[in-house]
């Protein structure tokens, strides 16, 4: 009799051990301190604002950032001119070459300049932009997405201050109308923009006028 209570005794003390045990044990999906943390399958989802999206598609919300196109970048103002380190041909635009050259009297510059910017456009996609002379004649220069230069640096056409000039030395004004049309305008010999003797190349535009131009390229008869 001795015997059988000691034996039920000892398999409660042994059924006991085996609960403990169980119950300290970690589940498999729990991790421990230091331990690495599990990961997420590609294909696994999760629930996230009421719906299942999937851990590949959740990095990908979450990593993705617009990146400008070529075109927008082409058609940020060059606040500088590039380095002529930087530029990605040595060799010497043609194009330019026109510009101020015997048999291209001052009543074709413009149409010259404005085929060096078609040049630009064709290979970009937009014309430079910018708010004054210099900042397109950087981006002719070779501060573009290419670096590729459409007018020398030692053009003689261009002034100490790195604007394209006319046959009289006033720089050209550049009215972009739109990211596919653009005007050139020469102020001719009287050197003041907006009178008779201008010379334009490129589409007009009707709403540039002597009211809403520039205060220092107003005419002063």
């Amino acid at each position: 009799m001795n015997l059988r209570r000691l034996l039920a005794a000892a398999g409660v003390v042994a059924l006991a051990a085996v609960v403990i045990v169980r119950l300290r044990t970690p589940a498999a999906s729990e991790t421990t301190p230091g331990s690495a943390r599990p990961t997420i399958a590609a294909n696994s989802s999760r629930k996230n604002g009421g719906g299942d999206i999937t851990a590949a598609q959740l990095v990908a919300k979450q990593g993705t950032r617009q990146v400008p196109a070529r075109k927008d970048l082409a058609g940020q103002p060059a606040m500088s001119a590039p380095d002529p380190a930087e530029l990605s041909t040595t060799e010497r635009p043609p194009l330019a070459d026109r510009l101020g050259a015997t048999g291209f009297g001052p009543d074709a510059e413009p149409g010259i300049v404005l085929d060096i910017l078609n040049a630009y456009r064709r290979s970009f996609g937009v014309y430079p932009s910018g708010e004054d002379n210099r900042q397109f004649v950087n981006a002719l220069l070779g501060a573009n997405p290419d670096q590729l230069p459409f007018i020398p640096r030692e053009h003689p056409r261009l002034n100490p201050r790195g604007e394209i000039v006319d046959a009289w030395g006033t720089p050209f004004f550049f009215h972009l109308n739109s990211r596919s049309s653009i005007e050139v305008r020469s102020a001719g010999p009287d050197r003041a923009f907006f009178t008779k003797d201008d010379i334009v190349a490129g589409r007009k535009s009707s709403a540039l006028g002597q009211l809403d131009m520039p205060d220092d390229l107003r005419a002063t008869n």
